[in-house]
């Protein structure tokens, strides 16, 4: 991975009170300097801020990065090139942020349709977010949450978001980027129960 023509890593601009993304460390540089010099300029910089907050990730690849268990997260992965997506503005899926979090089975095609960038992963009990940075994975999920307790509907969710990321973009602070409003669950999985034609085939009731 390590590159022999390295590049350096631009420091960020100083972040806003809004953002929950932080100047980076000279070792968290050193160390983006040395595992992905080659990688898109906007996605080194994410990788320095993220490697400063949560250290090194557990694994590394030419492609990805991956953090386990950097609470409240239960999993990060920094993808070098991500899926273009244009809600609420345009940006790449580069940083997919997991929790534990069991959602209503009548609650995910709401969840889907406020933001495909949302996944559910109902037998492992966890909900993901990618976006561009942190603190958009933090609203995404926080307003997930709401529309979960029924504080809001999809066409609400939406335009809430989508206010928040203009505050964003002006620097005005939100609470809904700063960092998770709900407590991450413990044992949310839902292995689901064996079909009853196949547990007839094996001997069961």
């Amino acid at each position: 991975m390590m590159q022999a023509d390295v590049k350096s890593v631009p420091m960020p601009p100083p972040p806003s009170s809004s953002s929950a993304q932080q100047q980076p460390s000279a070792e968290a540089i050193a160390w983006v300097q040395k595992h992905a010099a080659s990688w898109p300029e906007k996605t080194r910089r994410l990788a320095a801020q993220l490697v400063t907050k949560y250290g090194p990730p557990a694994e590394a690849t030419e492609r990805q990065m991956t953090w386990y268990g950097n609470a409240p997260w239960k999993k990060t992965t920094l993808h070098r090139e991500g899926a273009a997506h244009n809600f609420a503005s345009a940006h790449q899926d580069v940083l997919e942020q997991t929790v534990g979090y069991k959602v209503p089975i009548d609650k995910i095609a709401a969840l889907v349709q406020f933001n495909g960038s949302l996944v559910v992963n109902r037998t492992r009990g966890e909900l993901s977010s990618s976006a561009d940075s942190e603190d958009l994975n933090f609203l995404a999920l926080n307003v997930a949450d709401d529309m979960v307790r029924g504080e809001r509907d999809v066409e609400q969710a939406r335009t809430y978001y989508a206010q928040i990321v203009r505050a964003k973009m002006i620097k005005e602070p939100e609470a809904y980027l700063q960092g998770l409003r709900f407590k991450p669950a413990d044992k949310t999985g839902d292995p689901d129960e064996i079909a009853p034609l196949i547990r007839h085939m094996s001997g069961g009731e």
